[in-house]
């Protein structure tokens, strides 16, 4: 797969929102890894708008009707489905070919009990979940790093010379790039992601169903319920985490946790924890050392709120000045 150059979306512009910055090589790194297609077109670049009305409708009241918002994400979602119906026959006719290998082919190419293909409707479910599950979230934790590092000199200094660190032992190698040994070296970087995603957790909230009855905490859960996991219950919890308002990424040093199993749950935790976990960790690494070893850059709007629609992302989408630091 091609490398996505992160200058094409930065260069000659002064200014520019971190939020979209980070949405779009978020879906561009998902498109090319599970599509295997590195050069968008127009049909391609509209899927973005597409995906994000559509993850809106996912948490709206359920009326559809023109003008609401799950309205909306139904014609969004009916758009993207038409696209993913064309990939799909696509990828069925080059089958034979076997000219690429990503998730895409491999689904085309899955076979059940009886030897039948999947119907086109659940491949399409498939990698709607799957671009769901490592789009949004991992935008929602690059922005809050470029933010906090707008604000926190001691944290941006510690995670530059770490950068920089990983930058000299880059040039070292053959080929220039940050390979699986320099991602290991940065392990301040990502206590500093592990901190974020425990103040603002991408995933606000999920739901669980219980497969028996169940008693917690003096609570009796029968099987069937529905249940709603906040990670704020336990993420922000002073018995747990102590001073939980304080941003500490020094909480993650150890290498054994010092927390209970099931209290910090960025990525979900047990059977169930996010199989992506460490596809997020990976890829917001990269993010961020591309832009901390190459770029400067200031906030624009002073003290923005967040805004949960439903993602946690700040309101007017963190407007920052960019300025290159090296010509290369």
């Amino acid at each position: 797969m091609k490398k996505y150059n992160k200058h094409n979306e930065l260069e000659g512009k002064k200014s520019i929102q971190i939020v979209d910055l980070m949405k779009k090589i978020a879906f561009k790194v998902a498109w090319g890894i599970f599509f295997g297609l590195t050069e968008q077109n127009e049909k391609d670049n509209k899927m973005l708008e597409d995906f994000t009305t559509a993850v809106k409708g996912s948490f709206a009241v359920p009326i559809n009707f023109p003008g609401t918002t799950f309205h909306k994400a139904m014609k969004a979602r009916a758009r993207l489905r038409e696209r993913l119906s064309e990939l799909i026959r696509i990828k069925k006719g080059e089958m034979e070919l076997k000219t690429h290998d990503n998730f895409l082919t491999r689904l085309v190419n899955l076979r059940d009990e009886n030897g039948e293909m999947l119907e086109e409707e659940v491949m399409i479910d498939v990698f709607f979940s799957m671009v769901a599950a490592s789009h949004d979230s991992t935008a929602v934790l690059m922005t809050h790093f470029i933010r906090h590092l707008c604000r926190d000199n001691e944290v941006y200094n510690k995670v530059l010379e770490e950068q920089e660190e990983v930058e000299k032992i880059k040039g070292e190698s053959e080929d220039g790039r940050v390979s699986w040994k320099e991602i290991q070296m940065m392990k301040y970087t990502w206590r500093v992601a592990r901190e974020l995603m425990r103040i603002t957790p991408p995933i606000l909230a999920n739901f669980r169903q219980t497969t028996r009855d169940i008693s917690l905490d003096g609570f009796d859960i029968p099987k069937g319920w529905q249940i709603l996991l906040v990670p704020a219950g336990t993420h922000m919890n002073e018995k747990i985490f102590e001073d939980p308002n304080k941003f500490d990424p020094s909480r993650f040093e150890n290498s054994k946790q010092s927390y209970p199993p099931y209290t910090y749950v960025a990525f979900g935790a047990g059977p169930r924890i996010c199989p992506g976990a460490e596809f997020a960790r990976i890829e917001a690494m990269l993010v961020i050392h591309h832009l901390v070893t190459k770029y400067e850059w200031k906030e624009i709007v002073a003290n923005e709120p967040i805004s949960y629609n439903p993602m946690p992302y700040p309101a007017m989408g963190l407007p920052v000045k960019f300025n290159l630091k090296n010509k290369h």
